[in-house]
Order: C-alpha cells, then sequence, then structure tokens
C-alpha cells in the first residue's frame, strides 16, 4: 500500500511536468518495483496507474483551449462565495453552468470592476473574455498554473458585460443569508463564513494577511482540525444516545461510526469539498470502515490508504503544494505522537510537544514555500488552537443551525478581540530564511532527528549546533564562470538579471500589483535571497511603472549598488532614493561590464525613448537590450553603432509591441536567440500579432516569458542555450 501511495502522489508531478510518456515510463518502473516477488501486484498497479493517467487527461480536456484564448463568449455562472475585494477590482471562483458548445468549463476565476454586484447565491448572464489559466512561473514561487489545475478552474475571466440576473442560491449560501443580518461587522461574518461553510475567500486581505503573518492561517482553513471537531460532537451526541436503557439492543457501535462518519462527511459537504476536509474525511473514514470490518490499520496503512483514495478521487489534487505540506505534516505529527507515547506523557504534555514540533517544522517549509514566520508562533498557537478549536468553531457551528439564537454580539466581541490582540502580535512577523534546497533537506533531517526519539537524548541536542551553523551559518554567493542572463518572468512588466563572474546587475525591477505593492518585493526577493545575490548594480531602463516598480525594494534591498537611469529624475521620485545617474551620459564609462548606446536626446520625445540601450560582449556573441525604444530609436542604432550587428542575442523591445521592432532591426541579426518579457494574458496586444506573423513566415523562433516562465540562458559550447521553468501541462496548453 506504501508504493502505490507514492505512485499516486508522484504520478500527477511527472504528469504535469514532463508529459504522459514520461509519466507512463516512471509508472511502469514504479509498479515492476512494487510486483518484483508478487507478480498478482502488477495487475493492481496497472489498473491504478491506468484510472490516474485517463482521469488526468480527461480532467486536461476541460481546460480552455488554445483557440478560444482572449475570445468572448456568453456564460452563465453562479457565485457561490462572495468575491474577494482588491481595490480597483474584484475577484470571484464561479460555476459555469451554461456555455456555448465549444467549451467545457466547470469553474472560472472572473474578474470584474468594483461596482459591479457579485452576490453570493446569483447567477449571471454575462459576456466574458476568456483566457487560459497561466500564471507567473519565478523558481521557488507559488506556481499558479498548477494551483488552478489542481482547484479545476478552467479558465480566467474578465466580466465585459452582464445580461441578466437571476437568483439560485445553494444551502451554503441559504444559510450564510439567514446568517448575514445578525452580524454588524463584517470582520466576524467573515471569519465566522470561514469557518462554518469553508468561505475562506470571505476574510479580507487585511484579515487574511493578520493570520497568514502570525502563522494561523490554517485555523481559518477547513481542515483536519475542523472535521475532527465535527466528528467529536457526533462522537458526543452518541455517547448520550448509549445512556438511554435498551439503547445497547440498537447496535449502537456499528451506529456510533456510521454517525460519525455521515456528520463529518455532510460538514466537508457544506463546505464545498475542499481537498483538506476531503483528506481529513478521508483518512478519518478508512479506520472507522477498518473498525466496522473488525480489523485494525496502522496508522502508515491509514495514511496511504488515504493518498490512494485521494488520488482515484480527484488525481490533480496532488500538485496544489499545500496538499503535500498538510499530508506530509499530518505523517511526520502521527509518527512524533507514536513515539512520544511510549514516554506516557500526559495528554497536555504530548499537545504542547506536537504543537513545538508543528511550529519547528513549519521554519524549512516556511523556507521553501516562502510563508511568513513568526517568533511566537508557539504560544500564539498554544492558545490559538484550543480557543478556536473548542469555542470559535462550536460557536460558528452553533450560529449555522441557530442564529437567532446563538448570542451572535459575544461572538463578535470575542472574536474582534483576538483580532486586535493579533494586529498587535503580526507587527513582529518576518520573513521565512531563504535556504537552498540542500539546506533545507539537512535543517529538514536535522530536525527530525532531534525531535523523535531515533537517538539517544544526549546526542540529539548534539544536532542543534550542526543545525545552527546549516541555517544561520555564512553563506557564498556563486559567481557563473561565464556570464549568464536571466530573465524573470514578471508579467506585463520587466526585470533581467545579468551575472558575470566579477559583478552582477539587475536591469528594470518589474512592476506593481494594483494596490501600489511592488511584484519584485513579494515575488522575487526570496529567489534573490536564496540565491544569496549582490547587485553591484540596478539599472531602471525609463520610468514607466512596469519598469521601475522595484526600484525602491532594490534600493533597499542593495543600498550600496550603483544606480543607472534612462529618465534619473523621475526614477529617483518612484524609488524614494537619489543618487541616479543618467544612462544616456555614460557612454565612454570603462567602470561597467557592459556599454552603453546612449540615445541623443532629440530622439528622446517619449518615456520610452528615453530607454537604456545596452550592449553585453561575450565570447559567444553580443546580447542587446534595448527596454521599450521603439522603432524611430532602432533605426538610429543600426546607423549609428552599425559595428555592434549582428547580434547573437536580442531581448525584443517594448513586450513586443508594434512600436518596437522594425524589420530593417530584426533583420540585422537573422540569426540571434530572441527573447521577450511579455505576461499581458488579459489581452492579447503584446507580442504583436504582425510581428509573431512576421517571424513565423521567416521561421525565427520567439521565447516569451508568456510561453516559457522565467528564462536563463547560458553559454554552452560557443553558444547559448536557453533554460526555461515551462511544463509539459504549459506547453500542451499553449501548441
Amino acid at each position: 500500500m506504501t508504493a502505490a501511495a507514492w505512485l499516486s502522489i508522484t504520478l500527477p508531478i511527472v504528469w504535469f511536468y514532463w508529459g504522459p510518456p514520461w509519466a507512463a515510463g516512471w509508472a511502469l518502473v514504479t509498479v515492476a518495483l512494487m510486483g518484483w516477488r508478487r507478480p498478482g501486484v502488477w495487475v493492481l498497479g496497472g489498473a491504478l496507474v491506468l484510472v490516474l493517467l485517463v482521469r488526468l487527461e480527461w480532467e486536461l480536456e476541460r481546460v480552455l483551449p488554445r483557440v478560444e484564448q482572449h475570445k468572448a463568449h456568453v456564460l452563465t455562472v453562479c457565485l457561490d462565495q462572495p468575491a474577494r475585494d482588491y481595490g480597483d477590482y474584484q475577484a470571484a471562483v464561479v460555476r459555469v453552468v451554461d456555455q456555448p458548445e465549444a467549451l467545457t468549463l466547470r469553474r472560472v476565476r472572473v474578474t470584474a470592476e468594483p461596482e459591479v454586484a457579485l452576490v453570493p447565491g446569483e447567477c449571471l448572464v454575462a459576456k466574458v473574455r476568456l483566457r487560459q489559466p497561466l500564471g507567473r512561473l519565478v523558481p521557488g514561487n507559488f506556481n499558479p498554473t498548477r494551483y488552478y489545475f489542481s482547484e479545476r478552474i478552467d479558465a480566467l475571466a474578465t466580466l465585459v458585460e452582464v445580461e441578466r440576473r437571476f437568483t439560485r442560491p445553494s444551502v451554503p449560501t441559504r444559510l450564510y443569508r439567514r446568517a448575514e443580518p445578525v452580524f454588524a461587522g463584517s470582520q466576524a461574518l467573515g471569519v465566522w463564513a470561514a469557518l462554518a461553510l469553508g468561505w475562506s475567500g470571505a476574510l479580507d486581505d487585511s484579515l487574511s494577511d493578520v493570520f497568514e503573518q502570525n502563522q494561523i492561517k490554517h485555523l481559518v482553513v477547513v481542515s483536519g482540525m475542523h472535521v475532527g471537531m465535527v466528528a467529536a460532537w457526533a462522537l458526543f451526541a452518541c455517547g448520550l444516545l448509549m445512556r438511554v436503557p435498551g439503547a445497547d439492543r440498537l447496535g449502537v457501535g456499528l451506529m456510533r461510526l456510521v454517525s460519525v462518519a455521515a456528520a463529518s462527511g455532510a460538514f466537508v459537504a457544506l463546505t464545498g469539498f475542499g481537498f483538506p476536509g476531503v483528506r481529513a474525511w478521508v483518512m478519518l473514514v478508512i479506520p472507522l470502515t477498518a473498525l466496522a470490518l473488525g480489523f485494525r490499520l496502522s496508522s502508515t496503512q491509514v495514511l496511504a490508504s488515504a493518498a490512494v483514495a485521494i488520488a482515484v478521487l480527484q488525481p490533480q489534487a496532488w500538485l496544489d503544494s499545500g496538499a503535500w505540506l498538510s499530508f506530509g505534516l499530518v505523517a511526520v505529527l502521527v509518527r512524533l505522537a507514536e513515539r512520544w507515547r511510549s514516554l506516557e506523557l500526559p495528554t497536555w504534555q504530548l499537545a504542547i510537544r506536537l504543537q513545538l514540533a508543528l511550529s519547528v517544522l513549519m521554519v524549512p517549509v516556511g523556507s521553501v514555500m516562502g510563508f511568513d514566520w513568526h517568533p511566537l508562533s508557539i504560544p500564539i498557537n498554544l492558545v490559538m488552537i484550543p480557543l478556536v478549536t473548542l469555542v470559535v468553531l462550536p460557536w460558528s457551528l452553533v450560529i449555522l443551525a441557530m442564529p437567532t439564537l446563538a448570542w451572535v454580539p459575544g461572538y463578535e466581541s470575542l472574536v474582534s478581540i483576538g483580532i486586535e490582540v493579533l494586529d498587535v502580535l503580526a507587527d513582529w512577523h518576518a520573513s521565512s530564511p531563504a535556504w537552498t534546497g540542500l539546506e533545507v533537506g539537512l535543517v529538514g533531517v536535522g530536525l527530525w532527528f532531534l525531535l523523535s526519539q531515533m537517538v539517544a537524548g544526549r546526542q540529539r541536542w548534539l544536532l542543534v549546533p550542526m543545525l545552527a551553523i546549516v541555517g544561520l551559518g555564512p553563506r557564498t554567493s556563486s559567481a557563473p564562470e561565464a556570464f549568464r542572463m536571466t530573465m524573470l518572468d514578471v508579467g506585463h512588466g520587466e526585470a533581467i538579471l545579468l551575472e558575470w563572474p566579477d559583478a552582477t546587475w539587475l536591469y528594470d525591477t518589474a512592476g506593481q500589483w494594483s494596490d501600489g505593492r511592488s511584484i519584485a518585493a513579494q515575488r522575487l526577493a526570496g529567489w534573490f535571497k536564496r540565491r544569496d545575490i549582490e547587485l553591484d548594480g540596478i539599472l531602471v531602463s525609463h520610468a514607466d511603472l512596469d519598469h521601475v516598480g522595484g526600484a525602491a525594494w532594490a534600493v533597499h534591498q542593495w543600498p550600496a549598488a550603483r544606480r543607472l537611469a534612462g529618465e534619473p529624475d523621475a526614477v529617483a521620485s518612484i524609488a524614494r532614493a537619489r543618487g541616479w545617474q543618467d544612462c544616456h551620459a555614460l557612454a565612454e564609462d570603462a567602470s561597467l561590464t557592459f556599454r552603453v548606446l546612449p540615445i541623443p536626446k532629440s530622439f528622446r520625445v517619449d518615456s520610452n525613448a528615453h530607454s537604456c540601450v545596452i550592449a553585453i560582449d561575450t565570447p559567444s556573441g553580443r546580447v542587446l537590450i534595448t527596454g521599450d525604444a521603439d522603432r524611430l530609436v532602432e533605426y538610429w542604432l543600426l546607423q549609428a553603432f552599425p559595428e555592434v550587428f549582428p547580434v547573437a542575442i536580442q531581448v525584443i523591445g517594448h513586450h513586443g509591441s508594434h512600436t518596437s521592432s522594425a524589420s530593417a532591426f530584426l533583420d540585422a541579426s537573422p540569426d540571434a536567440l530572441l527573447l521577450v518579457s511579455s505576461g499581458d494574458r488579459a489581452s492579447p496586444r503584446w507580442p504583436s500579432r504582425p510581428l509573431l506573423t512576421y517571424l513565423g513566415d521567416r521561421g525565427r523562433p520567439l521565447t516569451s516569458t508568456a510561453r516559457r516562465g522565467t528564462v536563463t540562458v547560458v553559454q554552452r559550447d560557443g553558444g547559448w542555450r536557453a533554460l526555461d521553468r515551462a511544463s509539459a501541462f504549459r506547453e500542451r496548453l499553449l501548441e
């Protein structure tokens, strides 16, 4: 069963990243090893593999096809949860109940203007512009493409026009509407909806951040704790029933098992069959079923059986990193609990030990997944877990059943006090350490030996200084042996890391979110930190926000780095830092590891034309980066610097817009590797259709971050090789 569980968990990952042939090969090797001495296992293993592969291929067929990208369709969609407000827009995941015959969508994530009413329980007949469920790919970051597929979100949609509305409330929506009038504040209502209905989207962004910063976000996501509480209440009710005279003749033992499974299953159904809830319910039902049939299962057998069952029900669920996190931590905690029970510890001491282990183990996990870390997470969880489990969650369920009789004002007061305390404590949070994969592995193994009873106590504590050396010791940056360039996938914007053996520069700093937060600070900081990168210089091509959005972050992160810009005054204002030099005045600066091609003032007619143009000489050829420079500048470069051409690598200007990439400019380097930073997936403007047609007619490939994610270009055997982060799943969608 353990081997079957391993196959069930890993097969979707191999299928997603490398495609069906590799998945089939991986499955063949695994099944062969499983049945090495038991040929009968081959039949069962083969059947499991066939089921998983067929299910995954069927799930893929439901995703929006490439031919429908950016097309507008009239869909009928229903909202089961409140939309989340992001300031200048709102978003909600909705069910598709009617659509054109060409589509087979199940759920889409729709965005709309703030003034559009998105009400739970309502259905909209609306015209929407669809696009494929793809997201940014930055190493070591949240993978939205994988998340969308794991959650069966088959398309992203932009609301264009609402044609008609009608009401079709689900059972959870009816319960929400019944309870909503008794709440006076939105935050308490959001907490109640998250706990009682599984509507984590009901929490506003600021409140969600407070929970995450205090490392208690898991308390408001329906999971094993919540399912266990419902099961405990069902068990308590059955215990009361057993006190009734003559109850022993009614088969109360079997009734107890059935009631616990049914009550917890109904709660999971009510909260929308989210993966954490389903996982917990399956892990509960499997041992209950075994008890009903008269045999016992070990914890390993229960976990393995649950992994196989979940894979059969929804194989892509294992593509969600949260699934690995929750399942893996449960496995570790179960094993630790089994070991510590042999010490005959009181229940309260065992609970404290398990919470301590969970908080400590979250440090390496947070390093991998980019979670926030709080130094007081242990006492915070020791207080909040029993408070939520024993008071707030049961109270939430009482409100769900009897909202007018549940003393909601008291509930709101308790929740408000808790939020105020957490809001103060949140100021002490910090980002998790950005360790390398090797360091995470060493720390994880060391913590396991430290927490378990596998070695003697005195020897175990010798691991502490070793962990400190690995986790807190000095690190050295690994400089490349030759020049390499990494174009980071930052959506519609640009951020290019330029690395030499003796220097490192960042060309442009990506854009900003709609609320003004830097994309670089939110999505790239961990990548830079994990690689221990120290910048010698920051070059911001010009003052457009999609290029200068992270300048303030970069200056704060590397205050000693040299600063160049095409519009130094405007960039200084946005970055809130002085000291920016005009790149157009540095044509003969020998201290730079690249060559600046200055643009005359007469050609700098707008912000894009102020872009810093640089040429980088390498043994494998020249690299040319032009920022957002337009065609006029490109023609001028051909005349003013003919010695620069042809180049070996050319970063397409202005994200592939029609204002750049003149035909003569491209033809001047006919063999160049063409790269473009383009993430405007909301509309088909970039790269422009004429550019794609022009390159296609000449058989010249274009490497785009929108298609292949973050791209690293390295020198190999006198030439260049582009290494990307695209998965087989993504490539199949874009073919």
